[in-house]
């Protein structure tokens, strides 16, 4: 590439700026915003229906592009190829709080919105420890084998005992524990301390 060759772009470029000022459309035919329609949108800027009720030419996407050009609207970021592996690696392990401190310029919201729309989710939290050793046991197989508690009810058929506050009672029901157990492939055994 030769000087010349930017210098004819450059000759060009100039030539289709000073069209677009002389006609006042651009090459695809869209109007160009003009001053008066800029003083509108910093005049009404929240109230987006009075807005495409006064610049009815315009549509509501563009006014709200246009309000963000302007600096009035809050700009939508922009997610680089970066952006999206740093969150992908990121997302179903890490804390909030780390995530939020990756992106400090994003809310947990829009993250959590683009994560949904890439089809990345969370790990599982594990479940809570009850203090019954039997039962956390059950539970701490069921989140490895990824089921749920209402998984472990129909197997099992214990009705609705893990789903609901069955089992968080001062006197657990060892039946059901033990049916639970069975279904998860084990057994209940007990073991005495030697004195």
């Amino acid at each position: 590439m030769t000087l010349a060759f930017h210098a004819r772009n450059a000759a060009a470029a100039e030539r289709v700026r000073a069209r677009i000022l002389r006609t006042g459309f651009t090459l695809f035919g869209q109007r160009v915003w003009s001053a008066e329609e800029d003083l509108v949108c910093r005049l009404f800027y929240p109230d987006y229906f009075a807005l495409r009720q006064i610049l009815y030419n315009r549509t509501a996407r563009a006014i709200q592009n246009r309000c963000q050009v302007l600096g009035l609207a809050k700009r939508r970021r922009q997610w680089g190829p970066l952006d999206k592996q740093k969150l992908r690696k990121l997302y179903p392990s890490a804390t909030r709080e780390e995530i939020c401190a990756t992106f400090p310029d994003v809310a947990w919201e829009n993250i959590q919105a683009v994560a949904r729309y890439y089809g990345w989710k969370r790990n599982k939290k594990p479940y809570k420890i009850t203090g019954v050793v039997s039962l956390d046991q059950v539970r701490s197989r069921c989140y490895e084998i990824k089921w749920t508690m209402r998984d472990l009810d129909e197997e099992s058929r214990t009705k609705r005992y893990f789903q609901t506050r069955g089992h968080r009672n001062k006197s657990p029901n060892f039946r059901q524990i033990n049916r639970a157990v069975v279904t998860l492939g084990g057994r209940m055994e007990v073991s005495w301390d030697q004195q």
